[in-house]
């Protein structure tokens, strides 16, 4: 677990990056002024192999209150998972996390709550994304150009994880070495993440460094800034995907 310490050192070492400007945007109605304020993501695991108790709901109706209690308290945005990333957790087939997720998913979306759904299945997120989610949050590194294409054409925004494998169930030890600065960020600036931009259209998209998500992340994610964002653009033909 990251501690005030480990922060104030990182800010002390990259001083000139922290300051640097991010892309702003909007999303489902909302501006997000990354540069002057932080914005707060509340956890939501549909799993019951969760570590992280606090943030479990075993039924639709649980999840819904949950996410309205976080909501209420100053949650920006809910993010909402049906499989744990632990190594020993039940293997979920797209058919049963789509299950789970779309009823609290529309529910949210009804309250017009923003709503981030996690996975690194094509099938989950085209559910999700075409059931009104406003971001995908992917762990993984198959077909990343078929979820860019999903969302750019959902208007929606997607948060790319950093993750050593297939996907975040397919990991093994973790290798940073000393530094794992130059590590990330050469994984964050690959090829197949940079075509997620190459053309006009314009929706959004949100890149986040992250190791492990929901192993080391409280029921609460807070975004001091996004490590960076842009645009998100994707050819399309004859016609653009506009907002």
């Amino acid at each position: 677990m990251l501690k005030l310490e480990d922060l104030a050192a990182l800010l002390e070492k990259y001083s000139e990056a922290a300051s640097v400007h991010v892309k702003e945007f909007s999303l489902g109605g909302r501006f997000f002024s990354f540069n002057s304020q932080s914005f707060i993501m509340g956890v939501i695991n549909l799993s019951a192999d969760s570590w992280y108790r606090e943030s479990v709901c075993l039924t639709a109706a649980h999840a819904v209150r949950r996410a309205n209690v976080l909501h209420a308290q100053g949650a920006d945005i809910i993010d909402v998972g049906a499989e744990s990333t632990l190594a020993y957790a039940l293997h979920m087939d797209p058919t049963a996390q789509i299950h789970k997720m779309l009823p609290v998913l529309t529910a949210l979306r009804a309250a017009n709550i923003l709503v981030s759904v996690e996975t690194y299945q094509l099938e989950v997120a085209r559910a999700c994304l075409e059931a009104g989610a406003n971001i995908l949050n992917f762990t993984g590194n198959e077909r990343p150009a078929d979820l860019y294409r999903l969302v750019a054409a959902n208007d929606a925004a997607v948060i790319i994880c950093y993750v050593q494998g297939k996907n975040v169930r397919e990991v093994g030890e973790f290798q940073f070495g000393p530094d794992p600065t130059a590590l990330m960020y050469e994984y964050c600036a690959r090829p197949d993440i940079r075509s997620a931009t190459p053309c006009r259209t314009p929706s959004s998209i949100l890149a986040r460094k992250c190791v492990a998500p929901n192993r080391s992340s409280p029921c609460w994610q807070r975004w001091a800034r996004p490590i960076c964002s842009a645009p998100m653009r994707w050819p399309a033909p004859k016609r653009c995907w506009t907002r």
